[in-house]
């Protein structure tokens, strides 16, 4: 079981960037100030945004993706702890 967990938890961890863009779209509001913000600050809010979740989390750079799920994204940067 501790193997299980440990490999869900790491997957998550992976790519939480993409979740979190996932998240944005999937709420009304957040998707409301995401829009805001964007015209106001461009590709610097999806830097900002994958920046602080390294930051929160302490997290670790990885690999690049890009190919994510998110539509608000055309690439993200991995994480590992």
């Amino acid at each position: 079981m501790n193997e299980y967990v440990e490999q869900v938890v790491d997957r998550f961890v992976t790519d939480i960037t993409d979740y979190l863009f996932l998240s944005i779209e999937q709420d009304d509001e957040l998707m409301r100030e995401y829009i805001l913000n964007l015209s106001n600050y461009g590709d610097n809010l999806n830097r900002a945004i994958g920046k602080k979740i390294k930051e929160k989390l302490s997290l670790e750079n990885g690999e690049e993706n890009e190919k994510p799920k998110s539509r608000l994204i055309k690439s993200y940067t991995r994480h590992s702890k």
